[in-house]
Formats: structure tokens, sequence, C-alpha cells
């Protein structure tokens, strides 16, 4: 199976330091893969990833690897897609902050906590954070949305958003997973979220948690939890609820991706 653009970039720092002549790590992970060029030209590469290296050089030498890959064609379409947008009147509906860098406009808004840089060509982490490319994909579905309504606070379910019925299986396996991990542990899953920003919620009677978080300005997502009870052969049980207006700031897979995303941050240290 040849290595893709994401295995590299998963074995690199992801600092956007630029100490290998790019401006991101992506930008180099794509160079290594598509040009050819060296990955060790990263100054910072782990030990565990000298293997990789060779296994890449191998796979450059046979030409592997040269088509474009869907991520690099879903971010030229959203990059296309929010080029006429204009920024200045997009802030103030969005939640976000309008700025300008050598005459390039961006907007600045939290994402998970921490302050994002969104030009119409390039997503900026602040130093030190941890970049994700597909993030780019969310993040400019959510500029291209609009900003068209204030969020109400009235909670829905993701299976009553419209055409939805068919990746509502991936969202209750990730609340699955996620019951899972926390099962006997309703004070981790607390001290967790706390963590991220999650403010109390009283939606549900009998839930041992409940926690409204904000990972982008006008998308509140809710997160319900029971605790497992094995003398009543009771498994543990997450359930994720949504704004009544996210259906207009995010598609469904752009949803799904910001679950997976929260439920990546709860569970890992």
């Amino acid at each position: 199976m040849a290595y893709t653009v994401l295995d590299v970039l998963k074995s690199l720092p992801r600092t956007n330091c630029g100490d290998c002549g790019q401006a991101t790590c992506l930008a180099f992970a794509t160079r290594v893969i598509k040009e050819g060029e060296e990955l060790a030209k990263c100054p910072h590469l782990p030990p565990a990833a000298q293997e990789l290296a060779g296994a890449v050089k191998s796979q450059q030498e046979k030409g592997v690897g040269r088509r474009r890959e869907s991520l690099a064609i879903s971010l030229e379409a959203m990059e296309a897609k929010i080029a006429p947008l204009n920024f200045r009147d997009l802030a103030q509906p969005l939640g976000a902050i309008f700025g300008e860098e050598n005459g390039r406009p961006y907007l600045s808004f939290p994402y998970f906590g921490e302050t994002l840089l969104v030009f119409k060509d390039e997503v900026r982490y602040p130093p030190g954070a941890v970049c994700n490319p597909w993030d780019a994909i969310l993040l400019y579905n959510y500029l291209a949305s609009g900003g068209e309504t204030l969020p109400t606070r009235t909670w829905i379910t993701y299976q009553s958003l419209p055409n939805s019925v068919s990746k509502a299986k991936t969202l209750a396996r990730l609340e699955k997973e996620l019951a899972h991990h926390f099962a006997g542990k309703t004070e981790e899953l607390r001290r967790r979220a706390a963590a991220w920003g999650a403010k109390p919620a009283q939606v549900s009677e009998n839930a041992d948690f409940q926690g409204a978080f904000n990972p982008l300005p006008r998308v509140p997502v809710l997160l319900l939890f029971w605790d497992a009870e094995p003398e009543e052969d009771f498994q543990a049980l997450a359930h994720f609820l949504f704004d009544s207006t996210v259906g207009d700031y995010l598609d469904l897979e752009s949803l799904l991706f910001l679950v997976e995303q929260l439920i990546d941050r709860l569970t890992v240290e």
C-alpha cells in the first residue's frame, strides 16, 4: 500500500516551524509525496520516523503517489468556494474578528479553545499547536455558511437533520466508543470536559453528565452521558445533541468530523 500525504504528516511534529523551507508541515508532507522531497529534510523528524523515511524514498523511486489525493482536491474546491467571500462582512455573523496581513484578509476565531487565523488559502495555528489538515475543510465550510442565524440553544438530534439517515450509523459508533471509554469514569469525563470548556446544561432528568461545548463560535454541541449500572445490566450510553441552527453552519460530514475531534480531545490525555 502506498504511503500518502497524511501518513507523512502524522510522522512530522506538526508545529509549522518552517525550518524545512515550507510554510506548513502539510505543505512539506505534500512535497515529499508529490514532488520527491527528502523526508529527512525536516530537522525535527522523530527517530521513529526514520524507518518511514526509507520506505517513502523507495516509493518515490518507483514514482508512486503522484496522483492528487482527496484532501488536496477537497481543499482546492473549498478555497475556490470561499475566494469571492467578503471576510469583513462575515466576521460578526460567524463570531469572528476580521483582520488583514499584507493585504490578505483573514478571520480570527476560537476552534476548540485555540485561536486560529483562517485566510482564504491558509489556516494558521498558534505556535506549538498540533495541526490537522482536515480541519481546513471543516473551517472553510463554516465560513462558507455565511452565518445566517444565531444559535437558539434548542437541542435536536443528528437524525432529525435532512438526509442524515445514511450517516447516523457513524455518529452512533462514535457515541458508543465514547461511552465505552468513560464507563465507570463519570468524574473523569466531567474533569476532561471542563478542561475543554464544557458548561453545565440541564436537558435530561437522569443523565449522569450534561455538558455544552462550543468548538466553534456559532456551533454549540451538547453531550449527555449515562454511566453503566452493571447490577441492572445497563451499559454506559453517550448521546450528542446539536443546536437547531447547526444545519445553517455545517454540512453533515463536517458535523461528524467535529464530533470526532471533540471525542479525540476528551479521550486523549
